[in-house]
């Protein structure tokens, strides 16, 4: 098993540190988040393992499944979780037969969701079965297989997140991506209000998922445009507008390359045709990209922009994507968040400003 001491992962995040700064070693300001060494995950996917007639929950390592018998990066309350649904798994077959996917969700407040994937259609006995199991442990249960799924509670977990002396509330929606350390996810937040001046000026959102950023900066800006191309997260992100009364945030599903078409008047959109693009004025863009990074089509683009929030979640495509934008602004600051403990991952975040013509 690895070595999940607090002086390992001190050791380990030491190199990332090195690594970082030796890769921008021409910035000076850079900011460096650690995070907690255990309890840090709040969301984990597993397959199943099935040894000598017993089933325990697995994690594919080169290739092959690996019995996870212990979880301690992930949070207690599914650390607890784990254990339980285990238990009832092995003791009841209309639970266990052809589930072959477990996800676990959670929030800082135990709201908790676990979600069950098969290869089967699921009736009713497989419903009050599940019920069961999610009264005995006050959790709710998603049960899915093709084109079904069964509900029993909610679909979120209800996170809240903080930012200098502020608060909001997030819905983590089953199967919307959602920030897997809450930690960092603070830190990161916490980082971009601090260096991110209020405006009267508006921003371009691209990639915004559930609204993680979205309600900051709507706080920040006098008014957000935010797109993503995921019709689930989109949904998601109406509800937490909702929940937090964000009345200043124009919202579309579109993809970033379509986004930018758009203001460039080179296409149009009938998802656009209740949002005036013309009432807007950017400064700003806030990039929050998957990890193959920006397309060159987005880089050429959000060049033209005053100010750029970058928050990448792929560190080879960050240094390439650095590269190009600092043709054309200064860099303010950087931050590493170490997102993944006991892993090469590196978080990162830049803020960078419009260089002066010469």
């Amino acid at each position: 098993m690895a070595d999940l001491s607090e002086k390992n992962y001190s050791a380990l995040f030491q190199e990332k540190k090195k690594r970082f700064s030796d890769e921008f070693n021409h910035i000076e300001l850079i900011d460096f988040f650690k995070s907690p060494y255990l309890g840090y995950r709040y969301r984990a996917e597993f397959s199943l393992i099935k040894k000598n007639g017993y089933t325990s929950l697995a994690m594919t390592k080169d290739g092959q499944k690996k019995e996870i018998t212990s979880f301690p990066i992930a949070n207690l309350r599914i650390q607890n979780l784990m254990e339980s649904l285990i238990r009832f798994i092995n003791t009841n077959s209309i639970i266990s037969d052809k589930l072959f996917q477990v996800e676990f969700q959670s929030s800082r407040t135990d709201d908790s969701l676990i979600t069950l994937i098969y290869h089967k259609n699921l009736g009713s006995d497989w419903e009050q079965q599940a019920l069961e199991f999610a009264s005995s442990e006050n959790v709710s249960v998603i049960g899915r297989s093709k084109k079904q799924k069964i509900k029993i509670g909610k679909d979120y977990v209800k996170e809240t997140y903080s930012y200098l002396n502020n608060t909001y509330p997030l819905f983590l929606f089953e199967q919307c991506f959602s920030q897997t350390n809450p930690y960092i996810c603070d830190d990161m937040l916490n980082w971009v209000s601090e260096n991110v001046e209020p405006s009267l000026e508006d921003v371009l959102e691209l990639h915004c998922g559930l609204g993680t950023f979205t309600i900051l900066l709507s706080r920040l800006f006098r008014k957000v445009l935010a797109t993503e191309n995921s019709r689930p997260s989109i949904k998601g992100l109406k509800q937490n507008l909702e929940l937090n009364n964000s009345n200043n945030v124009y919202f579309a599903r579109l993809s970033g390359q379509e986004t930018l078409a758009a203001l460039n008047q080179e296409r149009s959109f009938n998802r656009l045709s209740a949002i005036d693009l013309n009432e807007f004025e950017f400064s700003s863009v806030f990039l929050d990209p998957p990890r193959e990074g920006l397309d060159d089509k987005t880089l050429l683009n959000v060049k033209n922009f005053n100010q750029i929030i970058y928050i990448s979640c792929g560190f080879e495509t960050f240094k390439r994507d650095m590269n190009y934008l600092e043709k054309t602004h200064e860099v303010k600051k950087l931050a590493m968040f170490d997102q993944f403990p006991y892993t090469d991952h590196i978080e990162s975040g830049a803020i960078l400003v419009k260089k002066a013509p010469d």
